[in-house]
């Protein structure tokens, strides 16, 4: 009788290349995202002397 060994879930995720592949590129583009979302959050708002030399009004 042979027992059969459970491989552990972070043996197959480093098997899978494409799954490394795909999880390099998502965390990436996860953390470049929150960060220029960061950005805009902190960014102060345009005077109104400045915007409205730029609007033409």
């Amino acid at each position: 009788m042979s027992e059969e060994k459970k491989v552990p879930f972070l043996q197959l995720v480093f098997d899978d290349f494409i799954l490394l592949l795909f999880l390099g590129v998502a965390v990436y583009a996860v953390s470049y995202l929150i960060w220029g979302l960061i950005e805009i959050a902190w960014t102060p708002p345009i005077p109104d002397e400045i915007k409205q030399a730029l609007l033409g009004r």
